[in-house]
């Protein structure tokens, strides 16, 4: 209980994505842990069972100037309360963007809520991961959102696509002038339900082709009006610090950036 979540996910996702065979194991009594920001991770095995194994490395977690962002059509994001925040999830979704959001906008004291479109609240993420959602999308939808961020992982937004429930509540979204985004991949799928018209964006380099919108592909992040959208994987950091600026302002940002030892911009205008 209490790992750091991004510094686990991280680890395993690079070292899986680059063809290592990844254990992670619980020392506690069960699988499900619950991480140092309430992001619930479920291990491969229990530590016990990785005794009689050799590996070739052990890593353990411990607690814890390109343009960064882009603003057009400049709108305050205002709120007269704790921010709340949906992060839909599915089979399939890129687990190191899930528990970067979950992890960084928590750290602002954001209240986010991870809801599974899928039948479980289990989900297997793009690399293998497994991470329980708080609750099903259902559940999720009884309530309001200042921001509804969709994240990437090919197999897991097009799942994500198919949910009758998130594109009610999208729909919902834009129709209220509230905030919603992605990253990614998932800006495909804004564009598919019709959330990107008169929209600039940026989006991962595989898909910009397939955009009708205006692309800015030099920027990380790129904020216009109510909706925000983050170019890739590499990018989470400034796009999720990004969102903590447009609640928070410059001085939050910069604070949680800080605790977690990420250069970020002094000037607010960076």
């Amino acid at each position: 209980m209490g790992t750091e979540e991004m510094e686990a996910v991280i680890l395993a996702g690079v070292l899986r994505r680059a063809g290592a065979d990844v254990t992670l194991a619980s020392v506690e009594d069960g699988l499900e842990i619950e991480a140092s920001y309430g992001t619930r991770i479920i291990a491969d095995k229990p530590i016990a069972a990785c005794a009689d194994q050799v590996f070739d490395l052990v890593a353990v977690p411990i607690d814890a100037a390109l343009e960064r962002s882009t603003e057009v059509n400049r709108v305050e994001w205002p709120f007269d309360h704790k921010p709340q925040v949906l992060i839909p999830i599915a089979n399939g979704s890129e687990e190191m963007e899930i528990i970067m959001l979950v992890d960084i906008l928590r750290r602002a004291n954001i209240n986010v809520v991870l809801a599974s479109v899928d039948e479980s609240t289990n989900i297997v993420g793009s690399q293998r991961m497994k991470i329980v959602a708080d609750k099903c999308i259902l559940d999720a939808s009884d309530s309001k959102y200042d921001l509804i961020i969709i994240p990437g992982g090919h197999a897991g937004a097009e799942r994500l696509h198919r949910s009758t429930t998130l594109k009610k509540l999208l729909k919902e979204q834009k129709q209220a002038s509230r905030m919603y985004g992605g990253i990614s991949y998932s800006p495909l799928i804004l564009q598919k339900q019709g959330l990107l018209e008169d929209k600039t964006v940026t989006a991962h380099p595989s898909i910009v082709n397939q955009l009708t919108c205006q692309v800015i592909d030099g920027s990380k992040v790129v904020i216009d009006g109510n909706l925000i959208t983050g170019k890739g994987l590499g990018t989470v950091m400034d796009f999720s610090l990004a969102i903590v600026r447009k609640f928070f302002g410059h001085g939050r940002a910069k604070s949680v950036a800080n605790g977690m030892v990420f250069d970020y911009p002094k000037n607010r205008n960076a």
